[in-house]
């Protein structure tokens, strides 16, 4: 495994001034390129840790990262959940009858029932969480000891088809190449672009173990983690369960799936934990608070207008919605004789 120096913020620093006193757009481009530091005005408080100041969220790093990474690019994309045909049931099959009878409460939410095909739509953060601590590692387990049999005799016959079409792939690409050959000696293919265009052989491609050995005990471990990590009170002793936890899975990924696989989020994640003991559990700092606001202010009527100004517009959004609140609640407190209407013109 590759250990890489750590930043630290004094470096950074010094990089990002170095950065400023460049003059060309190109010695900044190349100086950013190698050294991954550019001018930021934050460099100028001596106090502050540009470093350590900065926030992986847990949010989007986690669960929009890797848990959708493990779910959507590794279970969906590549087949190992399948949907249903119409006369076989696989394993997305299993997960939706799981979730029509799967009860949770209201606050906790719940996933769309088609989830993992087209129909059930891409799925938030919110969701992903409660698929990845709740609903999953329950039913992720029994789907793999369901269908991983199967899965491995599937794979044994790709295999020999491969194999086989392997052989037709070499006799046609020697074929091939010696016509290829004969054919550039009197001079009628100047180019390995017209060669592809004049039929080329294609190589088989390898077929790969579609459910494999030990990718349900390795999710375990995620979900362990993600549930330690995403709490909303924690302790030094449970940080170093998540991260011994979760520096397992990565582990475990790697082995699994190959470092094509991996992705930037996966080494952003480790630092999480250092992160919590300087900030406190993941509900001080990360994004789901300002997200929903995004989300609240995109849903403000502007009425087309592309000027003014959008607190003026918010609080005559929010002046409209006390008064309509107002005339609906008071009445009906006072006709059932419940005085007190603070809580509703308020």
């Amino acid at each position: 495994m590759i250990e890489f120096k750590l930043r630290d913020g004094d470096t950074h620093r010094r990089q990002c001034n170095e950065w400023n006193n460049l003059e060309t757009p190109k010695e900044r481009g190349d100086f950013f390129t190698k050294y991954g530091a550019r001018w930021t005005e934050l460099a100028r408080l001596p106090y502050l840790d540009l470093v350590r100041c900065t926030v992986v969220d847990p949010m989007h790093n986690l669960l929009l990262g890797i848990v959708k990474n493990q779910w959507y690019g590794q279970w969906i994309l590549q087949g190992a959940l399948r949907k249903a045909t119409t006369t076989h049931g696989r394993e997305l099959d299993v997960i939706h009858q799981f979730l029509e009878s799967f009860e949770s409460p209201l606050w906790a939410g719940k996933l769309p029932l088609r989830v993992g095909e087209p129909a059930g739509g891409s799925l938030s953060a919110d969701e992903y969480k409660l698929a990845a601590i709740t609903v999953l590692p329950i039913i992720i387990p029994i789907v793999w000891d369901m269908y991983s049999e199967e899965a491995n005799v599937d794979f044994q016959k790709a295999k020999l088809k491969w194999e086989d079409d392997k052989k037709e792939y070499e006799m046609a690409m020697a074929l091939w190449e010696s016509n290829a050959h004969q054919d550039a000696e009197t001079g009628e293919i100047q180019t390995g672009k017209k060669r592809k265009a004049d039929g080329q052989p294609v190589p088989p491609k390898k077929p790969k173990v579609r459910m494999q050995d030990g990718e349900a005990r390795n999710f375990l471990r995620l979900a362990t983690a993600l549930k330690i990590l995403l709490s909303s009170s924690i302790d030094d002793e449970q940080l170093e369960r998540a991260q011994i936890l979760l520096e397992e899975y990565l582990l475990g990924f790697k082995e699994l799936y190959g470092e094509s696989a991996m992705k930037p989020n996966q080494a952003w994640a480790v630092h999480i934990v250092d992160q919590i003991r300087d900030f406190g559990p993941v509900y001080s700092f990360w994004t789901f608070v300002s997200e929903r606001l995004n989300k609240l202010l995109k849903n403000f009527n502007s009425n087309g207008l592309k000027g003014g100004q959008m607190e003026i517009s918010m609080m005559r959004s929010f002046g409209r919605e006390k008064q309509l609140r107002t005339m609906v609640y008071v009445p009906f407190r006072v006709l059932h004789g419940l005085t007190s209407t603070s809580s509703f013109s308020s």
